[in-house]
């Protein structure tokens, strides 16, 4: 476990910010969360509200005077703002430009004056990596980053600044490169996309690409378990930097997502169909293995395997989604 005194949580209004605010509180530990949703948008942590020291600043990520006095008496800081939305024909044409990077540097910067030891988690994503040979293994040392999109770009441009200002400065930094993160709750990525079409057409599951697709899956809970062990693993480890996969132990086929979303669904048994071919979209990584093996090394294990991860999240999102009869 870290020497967590004060963290401050970038992007801690989102999914999984929000989890991982809520870790931080139950453990006593006090949080500063900036995010540039007004408090009133911030839903999922309404319910934390009065619970142990938690500040809410709605901010401008970008805007440095804004950030510098929010980290007074901050021992750790989980940098999760950022763009999240990994296709680029739904996301903003410079999002990871201005957001991702434009973010990072804005925080970094704000973080030059702050006391030290300050100890900065960022997340990325393993998208950085891109395309890999079929069946190959990739760990925190032997990965290429090769980024096929916009999205990934941005990912490993705001790595090299961390990294970069970790030397310069004296930071304590990690980066912890996420899986498919899911849990009840979650509002995109391949389960909700499911869940939202069955909505639209109880009959059907359209899969976008052949299905073999294959990922892990990490549940939310795993996640934050993990970015924790993360900033601990990082400050035993005593360097400047430090890469970590945030990812589950194995993977499944797009194919059988779908089939457990179906095998889930209370209404009926819908057909699973596809398209796009073996790239759901432009840029997609059709398969990627990653090992958590930096993690592993220093104790963390995931509770859930992907398959029970897909499980849960599948059955508390079609919950969510099932009109209740007679409902007033």
């Amino acid at each position: 476990m870290t020497r967590e005194g004060r963290a401050v949580v970038t992007g801690g209004a989102g999914f999984i910010g929000a989890a991982l605010v809520s870790a931080l509180l139950h453990d006593g530990v006090p949080v500063a969360v900036v995010d540039r949703a007004p408090w009133q948008d911030a839903v999922r942590l309404h319910g934390l509200a009065g619970t142990g020291e938690l500040t809410y600043h709605a901010a401008d990520m970008r805007d440095i005077e804004q950030l510098e006095p929010l980290f007074s008496g901050t021992t750790h800081v989980y940098h999760l703002s950022a763009n999240t939305e990994n296709r680029s024909d739904r996301a903003g044409r410079t999002a990871d430009f201005t957001d991702t990077v434009g973010g990072t540097i804005a925080l970094l910067e704000a973080l030059r004056e702050a006391p030290r030891p300050v100890n900065v988690v960022m997340t990325s994503s393993q998208l950085v990596y891109g395309p890999v040979p079929e069946g190959t293994t990739v760990a925190e040392g032997s990965g290429l980053l090769r980024p096929t999109t916009r999205f990934a770009a941005g990912k490993a441009a705001a790595e090299a600044f961390l990294e970069a200002y970790a030397n310069e400065c004296g930071l304590q930094a990690a980066v912890g490169r996420l899986s498919n993160v899911v849990g009840p709750g979650m509002g995109r990525g391949i389960i909700a996309d499911l869940v939202r079409r069955l909505h639209d057409d109880p009959g059907e599951i359209r899969l976008l690409g052949d299905g073999r697709q294959t990922r892990s899956y990490l549940h939310v809970r795993d996640c934050v378990a993990a970015l924790r062990a993360v900033a601990a693993a990082a400050e035993s480890d005593g360097g400047d930097f430090s890469v970590f996969h945030v990812c589950n132990q194995d993977a499944i086929s797009a194919h059988r997502v779908a089939e457990i979303v179906a095998e889930e669904f209370p209404d009926g048994t819908p057909e699973i169909t596809y398209e796009g071919g073996r790239q759901g979209w432009r840029g997609d990584i059709p398969s990627l293995l990653i090992r958590p093996e930096a993690l592993e090394e220093h104790g963390w294990r995931p509770r859930s395997t992907s398959e029970e991860a897909v499980r849960e999240t599948a059955r508390a999102l079609l919950a969510t989604r099932r009109p209740t009869t007679g409902a007033r």
